[in-house]
């Protein structure tokens, strides 16, 4: 009977193997190849997945490029229109038609920008649902972000499979980027912030006299805070030690001041004193051990205090950001570190969207209305110089005025003249200033303005622009521009439809506060087809002429864009090659493990059945057997 059963068992297996074709069915049949299968199963599920990723990016960059043809198309076909219109002799008529053909582009390329794909925009933001691109008032205002999508695709690096708005049309550019904020060493300081953001590693150190060994065990420490009181612990035969932190440095000498050897080295596997520039593990260099260029990288939790070399930054009047006609005040009186500064700015209605830059250490300042002016200015202090984000100070390149075009200067005579209220004419030739405020030291220094009638220059104390002052007389101040000069108008003086800049008289001082002479266009695509609309309806030549060589470069940009889209389609496609080939191999190395053999099961099984029958031959001719047969 146990040999029956043992045959129905190995039979019922059989069938097992025969219907599924698996040769090991649980863990029991074979531990070995089992505990195999299940890893190879693990990662035949891993590359199935990365094969699903690597189709659903494939498919999200052939949409991209879809989308981004458009664009290169629309920019193509406004570049066109763009070169027809710097025409003199067009009719007003022909001039619609062309600002037309640029409105079109324009909704193009809006409507390009507001692409999705698998519920997914293109370039709005990775998480971004509603439409990226609005128009509002003529303009149009970016409501997405520029977040991009990540997956994961053969060896299992991430690989981006959109692209941000930023960089392929040119939305959300900053318009902006500020100085370095030069954050200050203090004890709160973070190791991982120190060097630029590089990092210290905490560590062991053994400090000695020559004579006296101390090893302190700072792997702990957090903060150069926690190093430099560790290390006021140290007592070599009596003699302590004193360490100063500077705005970038930490200084170790001994507390008393006097000379002796003072020997600082790293454990093994350490590099702390390496890192901090005080290592001297043979005491070869007499105290004091200076450690510098250690400034910290600056952070959003970096304090205002500690910004400036330390010396901090005076934010107390804020400062005002001008969109357009709209002027909008920035409050910082509740702010203590950079991320408090960032968020007013954002939380501002200005459509501004800050950006701390923490390899750089600056604020960046990203327009996301385009189609109008930006700028930065002063509010009654120094919070936006000081900030580094003043769109237009004394350092101003001359040759960044008129929007980058320019001055033109006069060839004949004086490009700029300023007619004091007494009547003194101040002559000035400006084709060797560069900046702004060489410009400044030209009016200062003028030997015809050195009397107590001078008139005085200088920035407007709120918003940008340059103020002229004088005590008054029979007249205002005047400013004009002979000639061929426009440095009246570029320098803010003159309005634009004007001839001369005449001041006005503000209580018992006469004053002339000129306009913004860099104001800063929001940038992208879509913002130089608005401005090249409006330049093809006014006849205006020189803005044409600039936007011209602005649409080749948001044709290069989007181009550059497509051109990376189609080298992550190539590797894309290798990638899913290897992947694709890694998944065959490993299907086959379970069906080695797992897989019945078929010709072997059914051999046996009908080696089994053999066994089988005989056993139930056997069993049926005994059972009818009795002790009689025996007698």
């Amino acid at each position: 009977m146990y040999q029956l059963n043992s045959d129905q068992l190995a039979i019922q297996r059989q069938y097992d193997q025969l219907s599924t074709g698996r040769r090991v069915l649980t863990i029991s049949d074979d531990p070995a190849a089992a505990a195999r299968a299940i890893g190879l199963q693990r990662e035949v599920s891993r590359t199935d997945q990365m094969v699903r990723n690597a189709d659903a990016a494939e498919a999200f960059y052939q949409s991209a490029d879809v989308t981004l043809d458009k664009v290169d198309s629309a920019i193509i076909e406004a570049r066109g229109a763009a070169v027809e219109a710097a025409q003199s002799v067009l009719s007003d008529d022909q001039r619609e038609a062309l600002a037309m053909t640029i409105r079109q582009q324009m909704e193009s390329i809006v409507s390009a920008g507001n692409g999705m794909f698998a519920d997914h925009q293109l370039l709005g933001g990775v998480l971004q649902t509603d439409l990226a691109l609005e128009h509002v008032s003529g303009t149009v205002r970016f409501n997405g972000n520029q977040a991009i999508g990540l997956t994961k695709v053969g060896d299992g690096t991430q690989a981006e499979f959109t692209v941000s708005a930023a960089t392929a049309i040119g939305v959300g550019e900053p318009f902006i980027e500020g100085e370095s904020l030069d954050a200050a060493l203090n004890a709160d300081t973070r190791l991982i912030d120190m060097k630029q953001g590089e990092g210290v590693q905490a560590g062991v150190l053994t400090v000695s006299d020559g004579d006296h060994f101390v090893e302190l065990d700072l792997r702990q420490a957090a903060t150069i805070g926690d190093v430099a009181d560790v290390l006021r612990t140290v007592d070599l035969d009596g003699r302590s030690l004193s360490v100063t932190l500077g705005a970038d440095s930490i200084t170790v000498q001994y507390a008393d001041g006097l000379p002796g050897t003072l020997a600082i080295k790293d454990a093994a596997g350490s590099r702390l004193a390496s890192d901090l520039l005080i290592s001297n593990p043979d005491g070869f260099r007499a105290p004091p051990l200076v450690g510098d260029r250690l400034a910290p990288q600056v952070t959003l939790a970096t304090s205002i205090s500690d910004l400036n070399d330390g010396a901090g930054l005076d934010l107390t009047d804020g400062l005002v950001i001008d969109r357009g006609d709209q002027r909008y005040e920035i409050d910082f009186s509740n702010a203590e570190t950079v991320g408090d500064v960032i968020i007013a700015i954002n939380r501002s209605d200005a459509e501004v969207k800050a950006v701390l830059n923490e390899t750089a250490g600056r604020i960046e300042l990203h327009a996301l209305r385009s189609g109008v002016d930006y700028s930065v200015g002063e509010n009654g202090g120094s919070a936006a110089t000081e900030l580094g984000i003043r769109t237009a100070d004394e350092d101003t390149l001359v040759s960044e005025l008129a929007r980058e075009r320019g001055l033109n200067y006069n060839p004949e005579g004086p490009d700029l003249v300023i007619t004091r209220p007494d009547g003194v004419e101040l002559e000035f030739e400006l084709e060797d200033a560069e900046t702004v405020g060489e410009i400044i030291d030209l009016i200062r220094n003028h030997p015809d303005n050195q009397d107590t009638q001078r008139v005085l220059v200088s920035l407007n104390e709120v918003g940008n622009g340059l103020r002229l002052t004088a005590p008054p007389g029979a007249d205002p101040i005047r400013v004009t521009q002979p000639g061929l000069s426009d440095a009246g108008t570029y320098l803010g003086w003159i309005p634009e439809d004007a001839s001369e800049g005449v001041g006005e008289l503000d209580g018992s001082v006469a004053v002339l506060n000129g306009s913004d002479y860099q104001p800063r266009d929001a940038g992208g695509a879509i913002d130089t087809l608005l401005r090249l609309e409006s330049a093809i309806r006014d006849g205006d030549i020189s803005e044409i002429g600039r936007l011209q060589a602005r649409l080749d470069d948001d044709l290069d940009a989007s181009t550059r864009t497509r051109g990376r889209v189609g080298v992550w389609h190539s590797s894309l496609q290798d990638s899913r090659t290897a992947v694709e080939n890694e998944n065959v191999l490993l299907q086959s190395q379970l069906s080695d493990a797992m897989d019945a053999d078929l010709a072997s099961v059914i051999s046996e099984l009908q080696a089994r059945q053999v066994a089988l029958e005989a056993s139930m031959r056997f069993v049926g001719q005994t059972s009818g057997i009795t002790v009689l047969n025996y007698l």
